[in-house]
């Protein structure tokens, strides 16, 4: 399995099993692209309703990897990126970024792999922004994984 697969797992299990019953957004489902958010054909359209069809998110991204002998499995790195929008005066979008985070972080305890594919390794790192970036509230749940590594030949039907 290529950290390609790794990536559509998460993003599989995040719909499919973390925030399938997640309510904490007012009739918004928690939307999950792969590498980033797709991209709209006006850069400079300042319309908040485009906006709010691509918020809350999350964005899982493969961070790269490590192979330290010949024979050890590959360590591969999967940041999940996630992206609150909440306008509220009192800046509560911050535990809504924060239940998620404790949602995604406790699935990968309870499940120390995926489909017996991929075997998650300690220690799982998450944080927030600090900058203020309102109304989005921004953090990440860092996970890594033991891969398998891919001869050439494996990978030629990615392409």
């Amino acid at each position: 399995m290529t950290e390609f697969d790794l990536q559509k797992e998460i993003k599989t299990i995040l719909l499919d099993e973390v925030f399938k019953d997640m309510l904490i957004f007012e009739n918004q489902k928690m939307k999950v692209f792969e590498y980033d958010v797709p991209l709209t054909s006006d850069f400079d359209d300042e319309d908040d309703d485009k906006d709010d069809l691509l918020f809350p998110c999350c964005i899982v991204r493969t961070r790269g990897g490590e192979i330290k002998n010949a024979s050890d499995p590959q360590l591969t790195t999967v940041e999940i990126l996630i992206v609150v929008k909440d306008k509220a005066k009192d800046m509560s979008g911050h535990k809504n970024l924060l239940i998620t985070i404790n949602r995604i972080r406790d699935y990968f305890l309870a499940n120390g792999g995926i489909r017996e594919k991929f075997r998650l390794v300690y220690p799982i790192k998450w944080g927030t922004n600090d900058d203020n970036t309102s109304p989005y509230f921004v953090g990440n749940v860092v996970t890594l994984w033991q891969t398998e590594t891919q001869s050439f030949n494996d990978i030629e039907k990615y392409l």
